[in-house]
């Protein structure tokens, strides 16, 4: 099963998407990925096999 979450607007996306999947985590992921276009227009993809926390970690430390 796959869960998806959205946002449009000008607050930090990527806390928002996190903080959204992390509602739907209790349904076992195998993977996740974010994906945010920037103020530039460039699309900035993240995406990691396992637990929500491994893309979290990943996320977290740029």
């Amino acid at each position: 099963m796959c869960g998806i979450v959205g946002y449009a607007g000008e607050k930090d996306a990527v806390s928002i998407l996190l903080s959204g999947l992390s509602k739907l985590e209790y349904r076992g992921y195998d993977s996740a990925g974010v994906a945010v276009i920037s103020k530039m227009g460039e699309m900035n993809l993240s995406k990691k096999q396992g637990r929500l926390e491994n893309l979290k970690t990943v996320l977290l430390c740029l």
